[in-house]
């Protein structure tokens, strides 16, 4: 495995590097310098790792988001490819979705919504462009999604919602549902929420589209 190599292929966009500042509080008594000077120095540690490229790939190699779990790897396992809506679960209610995700949130489409349910996991395929979009929604900590990801496939840092999510388009990446087998995806937004992971995936979805339709994303029932 060559980690330089696969590093250095990862199209990863990272949020600019806060500044950190520690603010020392006079204060009477026994001298707190040395405790503070240990955590001034891991302060800068890590704002130096996060400055590094090389450290911040080495960082990402395991990451997970909410409910999400991406790890790169080098060669992607075996993986076919299905529709959508295959292996979803059975049929729900919008009531008994709300049961299972509170914070559930759904695309304001015409019609009738066909929602899913398995292992936690709610699910729903929409028309976006005359295309299907899978929408998929779990409360975090209750279950995780599995990504992996080779080199040919780009992660890009974006900001969804009001929060960070996780962008990642180009080559198809393997994606494991729960109690599915592992099956290639297309371009996909991630982010977590209000104890909730959500997921929009479609293998022809632009970032502009995938971000319009998670901020048109609503919470009325």
């Amino acid at each position: 495995m060559n980690l330089e190599r696969e590093l250095r292929a990862l199209e990863v966009e990272w949020p600019a590097t806060p500044e950190l500042r520690l603010v020392l509080e006079p204060r009477r008594g026994r001298s707190h310098r040395p405790l503070l000077a240990a955590v001034a120095l891991a302060l800068v540690a890590l704002a130096a790792a996060f400055a590094v490229p090389q450290s911040r790939g080495a960082i990402l190699r395991f990451l997970h988001l909410g409910g999400e779990s991406i790890q790169f790897v080098e060669t992607l396992p075996p993986a076919g490819t299905r529709p959508l809506d295959a292996g979803l679960g059975r049929n729900v209610s919008e009531a008994e979705a709300r049961t299972r995700i509170p914070t559930l949130l759904l695309p304001p489409v015409a019609g009738g919504l066909r929602l899913h349910e398995s292992s936690g996991v709610v699910s729903l395929v929409f028309e976006h462009d005359d295309k299907p979009v899978l929408l998929s929604e779990l409360a975090s900590g209750q279950g995780y999604f599995l990504k992996k990801l080779a080199g040919t496939t780009n992660a890009e840092w974006v900001k969804v919602r009001g929060t960070f999510g996780l962008w990642l388009s180009g080559a198809p990446h393997v994606f494991l549902f729960p109690r599915e087998p592992a099956r290639l995806a297309g371009n996909t937004l991630v982010w977590e929420s209000g104890g909730t992971t959500y997921r929009l995936e479609a293998p022809d979805l632009a970032k502009a589209d995938a971000l319009a339709l998670a901020a048109s994303l609503t919470d009325t029932p």
